[in-house]
């Protein structure tokens, strides 16, 4: 038995194994090395196509390819670039004309040669050809998974264990499970950890660190299509094998699509199983740090579990599948009419009892012809996986013109340091923080390691860098919005053109309503400036204007300030009225767009709310303001409210503080003379004596301070908490 000290050691050890810090990395010891350049293609690194049907070259651009990686690196493999193009119909069996799906002529790569086409799949016809063993279609009996520790395991991480494993597959007929473990927080297009395949008899996990320059003789097994290799999800691990050891698949067996076409509740290898093996599976260690080396056991069982049990639940997969189309032969499982809808998915009718198995394969085959490209950077318009604009999308953040050059200069910053230190963008800048650094636009060095807590050892490293680029990018936009500005603006008349019914123009006439004639846009600019006195003097005189059209604007505002109703506010009743003004539509910048939001609506007629009004009736005040009439003699011991809750004690209790409160207020009026305005402070107002003049000097202000003398020496706030069912009311001038 461990001593308790050695348990909290391995405890410790567990709870590093996860997040794990300070661990040398590993690309720096591979032999091959590591190409983040974004003008540069990804070459092949398969040097021997084993199980070929036809030769390695087969399909490659012929003499385009000289000069470029790809040709230097078929060069030393002894494969000539031959001067006749790949249409000339030559003896050699190369393709006519390759197909778009494998060309990928849109797909290309800038380099020092020019545009390079992408290269296609090394296994593309021996994918599309194959001929898939009869085990496939042939009933069995599962073979349920041996006991954990009955099954011999053994971890690969020499060239003795890896010649031994290899003799093991090779030996083996039938089915292996493949599945892969990968890391790409400390990389920039990452890198495979650990590589798991497991036999009818014996589990492997191949260290890939250690043998990553020795894998390719996988393709001795993967390659073989007399083999069905099962996967999960192959989607990644089929281009993680093409980028960092040149392995291939042929003959692959998906178990998620095969989840897809039976339908399943949920696809994902934990609920495989758990369905089929009962076993569950502890997804703490999906993102672990599998640099990790040793390996720890809870990580190795993890590890090891992933294709332990995928052999069984391929066997049970299969039969459901074969089972399915023979009941279902004939039978229409797409109209949800059908009393067999959704025992398959993906199909319409079932034509033939291996249909549904047929399928999955078909999937899976395109699964498997996929390839491993590498990504660039679209620095001006945002395109691509990594690009800024799918950033802006993803996070719908608003950003001003300065605030969006900063975020497009630092993104690139970003890719830019990560590629040359390959780090992935996540340790470099986390997305988080960029928005943050964007929306501050720090000045200097301290402000900008303030917004980034903890701080990323690159950014502290290229902090300088950062503020210098940060500069640039708002000094640039600024120039860019001053040249706008300073540009002469061609003066925009406004047009109104009709027609008629066969289509002519119809010339202005005066006598239109609907048709904008000279004298009519004139008299408009002359009523601009007076207009805006209504509730404050204009900022900037607005020549055209005229004494004649200023006094009409006078008695307008007249007319309106002494239909303004403002009710006094006393405990548990805050009564208020007030004239919107028009609110200007504001606009957010969101990415590359701008949204126009909606322009509150202006009410008709001055509006009296009430904290504890339920409605307004007919004969009150409040209903009085609604209909637009101004009220005689406000008194708030008039007022008609709604009847409260409770019983008939709390009713009598409330009837009497209102008594109360209602005779303790003095109700009064006011008029465009008033100078008060109302405050939010918590100091008690001082009373306002009736008939005191304004300074003829001071504008109107329709808002005056409250006599709280009488009403207990407390203000009722105009912001009430939602909770009691009150409205929260702010007032702007």
């Amino acid at each position: 038995p461990k001593s308790q000290q050695q348990q909290q050691q391995q405890q410790q050890q567990g709870v590093r194994v996860v997040h794990a810090q300070n661990i040398p990395r590993p690309q720096l010891q591979f032999k091959d090395a590591i190409d983040n350049s974004p003008v540069t293609p990804f070459v092949w690194r398969i040097r021997d196509k084993v199980h070929a049907r036809v030769p390695l070259d087969y399909g490659l651009p012929g003499e385009d390819v000289a000069g470029t990686p790809m040709g230097e690196h078929l060069q030393r493999l002894g494969i000539p670039q031959s001067p006749a193009s790949p249409a000339s119909g030559a003896a050699t069996p190369r393709r006519s004309t390759p197909p778009a799906s494998l060309a990928l002529a849109a797909a290309t790569a800038l380099g020092d040669a020019g545009p390079l086409r992408a290269l296609p799949h090394p296994y593309e016809y021996e994918i599309t050809h194959i001929e898939h063993p009869e085990q496939l279609f042939a009933d069995a009996e599962p073979q349920p998974p041996a006991d954990w520790d009955a099954v011999p395991f053994a971890f690969v991480d020499s060239d003795a264990g890896l010649a031994a494993m290899m003799a093991h597959l090779e030996e083996s007929a039938g089915e292996i499970a493949i599945d892969l473990e990968h890391h790409d927080y400390r990389s920039y297009q990452g890198f495979t950890c650990l590589v798991q395949i497991s036999s009818r008899t014996r589990d492997y996990v191949v260290d890939a660190l250690a043998l990553r320059g020795e894998l390719q003789c996988l393709n001795r097994v993967t390659a073989d299509p007399r083999r069905v290799k099962v996967f999960h999800g192959a989607d990644h691990d089929i281009q993680w094998l093409q980028r960092d050891f040149g392995v291939y698949v042929v003959g692959l067996f998906d178990t998620y699509h095969a989840s897809k076409v039976l339908n399943m509740a949920h696809h994902s290898l934990a609920h495989l199983l758990q369905t089929y093996c009962g076993y569950h599976a502890d997804k703490k260690y999906q993102l672990a740090d599998w640099r990790i080396r040793p390996v720890p056991d809870e990580m190795m069982r993890y590890a090891r579990a992933d294709t332990h049990f995928l052999l069984y639940v391929f066997d049970r997969m299969r039969g459901e599948l074969l089972e399915r189309g023979r009941r279902l032969v004939g039978m229409d499982v797409a109209s949800p009419d059908s009393m067999h809808f959704g025992e398959l998915a993906g199909l319409d009718t079932v034509q033939t009892a291996v249909q549904p198995m047929e399928l999955v394969l078909q999937r899976s085959g395109q699964t498997a012809l996929k390839t491993y490209a590498k990504e660039g950077y679209d620095a001006d318009n945002g395109q691509g996986a990594g690009g800024w604009v799918r950033l802006l999308r993803k996070w719908a953040h608003p950003l001003t013109p300065p605030q969006l050059a900063v975020f497009r200069a630092l993104h690139q910053w970003r890719d830019s340091c990560a590629r040359e230190e390959d780090e992935s963008i996540r340790y470099v800048l986390p997305n988080h923080m960029l928005f943050a650094i964007a929306d501050r636009m720090p000045a200097d060095e301290a402000r900008l390691l303030a917004a980034c807590r903890p701080t990323p050892p690159l950014v502290r490293l290229h902090a300088a860098d950062m503020v210098r680029l940060i500069a640039h990018a708002r000094s640039t936009t600024h120039a860019h919005v001053e040249d706008a500005h300073a540009a002469p603006a061609t003066p925009r008349r406004p047009v109104h053109t009709r027609f008629d019914d066969a289509g002519s123009p119809i010339a202005a006439d005066a006598s239109r309503p609907d048709v904008l004639t000279p004298e009519l846009l004139a008299s408009a600019a002359a009523m601009v400036a007076p207009a805006a006195g209504l509730f404050g003097p204009p900022s900037a005189p607005v020549p055209g204007g005229c004494a004649e059209s200023a006094a009409r604007a006078a008695a307008r505002a007249r007319d309106i300030r002494s239909g303004l109703v403002l009710t006094v506010a006393v405990p548990q009743t805050v009564v208020t009225g007030a004239a919107a003004a028009a609110a200007e539509a504001e606009f957010t910048l969101v990415g590359a767009s701008r949204k126009e939001r909606p322009t509150p609506q202006r009410p008709a007629a001055p509006v009296v709310l009430s904290e504890t009004f339920a409605s307004a009736r007919p004969g009150t005040a409040a209903a009085t303001a609604e209909e637009g009439e101004k009220p005689a003699d406000f008194d708030l011991s008039k007022l008609e409210l709604g009847k409260p809750a409770g019983g008939q004690g709390q009713r009598k209790k409330r009837r009497a503080a209102q008594q109360k409160t209602a005779d303790a207020v003095e109700s009064f009026e006011y008029n465009e003379d008033s100078e008060d305005v109302i405050g939010e402070s918590a100091t008690p107002a001082k009373p306002t004596h009736r008939g005191k003049r304004a300074k003829k000097s001071a504008p109107f202000d329709p808002y005056a301070k409250i006599d709280s003398s009488a009403a207990g020496g407390k203000v009722a706030r105009s912001r009430v908490s939602s909770k009691a069912g009150n409205r929260s009311m702010t007032y702007t001038k």
